[in-house]
């Protein structure tokens, strides 16, 4: 399907992928109000299907909650907008709703506060990457670099259990620098210096056959984190939530980071420390594996996490 066929729900309404804009002086443009989430399509042998789709909606939710922007729509409404925006939008393998303040405004605090709601499907290569110049990074396992300048995983500002907008710009100004230095990722550090996640993705470290994850008070709720945790349960690896210094994770024997966009991505290296022989290791892999096969609907024990898109009406 062509970019410029594609079309983008908006409050309740299809309109043209070019259609679908905010002005320059939007309050969620020019002040980081905007809150979203990111899901995965993916192709399945009964036709299109959005992996975790109720739980991706309800986060939602939760970050507008969190944050005090009054949803006018229901959650159900939602979930129903987004199966028939991938329905219309063939081939689409990834879906974004954006939740934001798009009046003009002068002050920080809007005088008309209505959120529009955005949800867009489409593809990450065919619509967006092939339109820019450039490569895209695809390693086999990833190089990252523990960032040290920055601590913005603290609940006294925007909490990382919120996705706002606002929320990815100094990690966003981090990672670029890293790219310049050779890395792939970065690692965030919460207060305290223990490790809490990269700026979209969560991390595991793997010792002696079993998974360590940050807790929950300085991440960013993962979907696809709370999927391997139930996934890691269902094949009886043995896991926990609970902190993670530095000294712990660059001694592990696997890492790997998760997110919807990576799925599992095995880590390699972090700052100049191989991880185990520096390619992916088997639980690494044995994770990824059985993920592949239940997005793709191939594991029926799964098959709960995906919800078909089937024609609307």
């Amino acid at each position: 399907m062509a970019t410029a066929d594609r079309v983008i729900w908006r409050d309740g309404e299809f309109v043209a992928w070019a259609d679908a804009t905010v002005h320059i002086l939007a309050q969620s443009l020019q002040r980081g109000t905007l809150a979203f989430d990111y899901l995965s399509v993916h192709q399945t042998p009964d036709g299109p299907a959005i992996l975790k789709l109720a739980e991706h909606v309800a986060r939602l939710f939760e970050t507008c909650r969190i944050m005090g922007l009054p949803l006018s729509h229901r959650e159900a409404d939602l979930v129903e907008a987004c199966v028939e925006t991938v329905w219309r939008n063939p081939g689409a393998t990834s879906l974004k709703i954006s939740a934001l303040i798009a009046s003009v405004e002068a002050e920080l605090v809007p005088q008309d506060p209505h959120v529009a709601v955005f949800i867009a499907a489409y593809d990450n290569q065919a619509d967006i990457i092939a339109h820019h110049p450039g490569e895209v990074r695809t390693p086999l396992a990833l190089k990252l670099k523990i960032e040290r300048r920055i601590r913005n995983r603290r609940k006294d500002i925007v909490p990382p259990q919120a996705k706002m907008a606002a929320n990815y710009s100094g990690p966003a100004f981090a990672k670029w620098r890293a790219r310049r230095e050779g890395f792939d990722e970065i690692l965030l550090l919460d207060e305290s210096e223990a490790v809490a996640e990269a700026p979209t993705a969560n991390l595991f470290a793997i010792s002696d056959g079993a998974l360590v994850t940050p807790g929950d008070e300085r991440v960013l709720l993962g979907i696809t984190r709370a999927s391997i945790l139930e996934l890691a349960e269902a094949m009886d690896v043995p896991c926990e939530k609970r902190e993670l210094d530095v000294a712990e994770l660059l001694a592990a024997d696997e890492v790997f980071l998760c997110s919807t966009s990576r799925a599992v991505a095995p880590v390699a290296q972090i700052d100049e420390t191989r991880i185990g022989n520096g390619q992916p290791g088997p639980l690494t892999v044995r994770l990824r594996d059985r993920f592949a096969a239940i997005v793709s609907g191939q594991d029926p024990e799964f098959a709960h996490w995906l919800t078909p898109c089937a024609p609307v009406g």
